[in-house]
């Protein structure tokens, strides 16, 4: 029995499970890094371009109207004056083969070789310009690096993916130390081939991720400063992604007890950065976005034939109020029609949402991530709960992360979907990831004696995350160099 115990207290450790996760992350990470070609992930040219916009002190973009070349009309953009060279590099370059744009050895060349430009540049990006940056510090730490010993850009490029990598690696860590049970759910999000795509480039969504699931983590501890931790990340989350307001419900919890209302003011005071950022933003910075010509969907009323070149939040807002049905109708709609796709976004559908893995590889995910939250039931807990507090409680934390989901929909529906779709286009499966860590609180603990060291529901997550060290790679020199 003294060696069972032993064994026991040695799985249930931290130390086997952060190393475990930094043997797992870093190699992805860092190849990611290494391989992806400059422009092959999502939005990583205005990513790029935010960072740099902070390298002289431009905390947000500014908004100019241009004429649009297709049209030859006047046409609002957003953006920031960056790094002409980088901006450049941060595109990419590519050759269409057949069907597809393939980065060859004479692209990769012409990349590694292009010359310093430091002149500023106006760099259009609408969809980033409106985050708050304080995800974008470690990206521009690394731009910064590289542009103070004069690197050509394809350096700077690489030293802004990889300060990225670090702040993820250092978060993620924090989160799986701090964490008092539920390692294994934090740990699966943190090891999805998603997360971890993302997480060696400049878009912000991986460091995003990974504090999210530090202020899950803060959350399962007990104590006034952990709380405070946790409401600081979520709200800088939020204010970089407002959609995700609806998680600072997390800290009404407990609904009874002592403490309710301090809590409560604590929440509304989060609340005021968040909103004045949206505000502002919205008043002085928030545009349209270009997108390809189109024509209005079924659920426009008006004339079918007109012509678009840009999304109109306002008459998609319109058509949800003409009929009240459709804010519950079309996300149900969408699930049914892509829910699936969604979900093995989440689990990952690598560079430009173009590699993807086998049926398979994505089922074997599913049941890893399943496996980390069924432990949950038979995972020791620090603290006790009443079971009917308890129940409610879980209860609660189910409703919010469901309508966090439905206002995700919703706000991508009116600011990102072509006019009058009859379902919602913009979706992309990562946006439940930050949403993920939460699920600590949706299960409860079974009734019964059994319980099991927390690295023992985490055994098949990290098989996965394991055999992802050569896989992912591979699949990434084969998807961009190997045809």
């Amino acid at each position: 029995m003294p060696g069972w115990s032993a064994c026991a207290r040695v799985l249930g450790g931290k130390f086997p499970i952060i190393w475990l996760f930094v043997l797992c992350a870093l190699p992805v990470g860092v190849m990611t890094a290494l391989i992806t070609p400059p422009g092959q992930s999502p939005d990583e040219i205005a990513h790029t371009s935010r960072a740099l916009g902070l390298l002289h002190g431009e905390l947000w973009g500014e908004r100019k109207t241009d004429i649009y070349a297709p049209t030859g009309k006047p046409q609002a953009d957003a953006g920031v004056q960056a790094d002409a060279g980088i901006v450049a590099l941060s595109a990419g370059k590519t050759t269409q083969i057949g069907d597809q744009a393939v980065v060859t050895s004479n692209d990769f060349l012409a990349m590694r070789a292009m010359p310093v430009d430091h002149r500023l540049v106006f760099a259009t990006a609408p969809n980033t310009v409106v985050d708050f940056p304080a995800a974008y510090l470690p990206a521009a730490f690394g731009l910064g690096l590289g542009l103070t010993v004069n690197a050509p850009p394809y350096i700077c490029f690489e030293l802004a993916r990889l300060g990225m990598l670090t702040a993820f690696m250092i978060l993620g860590a924090a989160a799986l130390w701090i964490a008092a049970y539920g390692e294994a759910v934090l740990l699966a999000v943190l090891l999805l081939p998603m997360t971890l795509f993302l997480a060696g480039t400049v878009n912000q969504d991986g460091v995003l991720i990974a504090m999210a699931t530090l202020a899950g983590a803060a959350l399962t501890r007990q104590g006034r400063r952990w709380w405070l931790l946790a409401l600081l990340l979520v709200t800088l989350l939020c204010c970089a992604k407002t959609p995700y307001i609806l998680l600072l419900g997390m800290f009404f919890l407990p609904w009874s007890g002592t403490g309710f209302w301090p809590r409560g003011r604590a929440v509304a005071i989060a609340c005021v950065p968040i909103m004045g950022w949206a505000i502002l933003t919205m008043l002085f910075i928030r545009v349209p976005f270009i997108k390809g010509f189109y024509y209005p969907g079924p659920l426009y009323t008006g004339n079918h034939g007109v012509l678009m070149d840009h999304t109109d939040p306002l008459g998609n807002f319109r058509i949800l109020l003409a009929d009240p049905a459709r804010f519950f109708s079309l996300p149900l709609h969408t699930i049914n029609l892509i829910g699936i796709y969604e979900l093995h976004m989440a689990v990952g559908i690598l560079g430009l949402i173009n590699i993807k893995f086998s049926a398979d590889y994505y089922v074997a995910w599913g049941l890893a991530c399943l496996a980390a939250v069924l432990g949950l039931f038979i995972s020791e807990r620090p603290y006790f709960i009443p079971r009917r507090t308890a129940l409610f409680e879980w209860l609660s934390v189910i409703g919010l992360l469901a309508a966090s989901v439905w206002l995700i929909m919703i706000l991508s529906y009116v600011s990102w979907a072509d006019l009058g779709m009859d379902w919602i286009d913009g979706l992309e499966g990562r946006y439940l990831l930050p949403l993920a860590p939460f699920l600590i609180f949706a299960v409860p603990v079974w009734p019964g004696r059994l319980r099991v060291p927390a690295l023992v529901p985490a055994i098949p997550v990290l098989v996965m995350g394991l055999l992802d060290i050569g896989y992912v790679p591979v699949k990434l020199v084969w998807s961009y160099y190997l045809h």
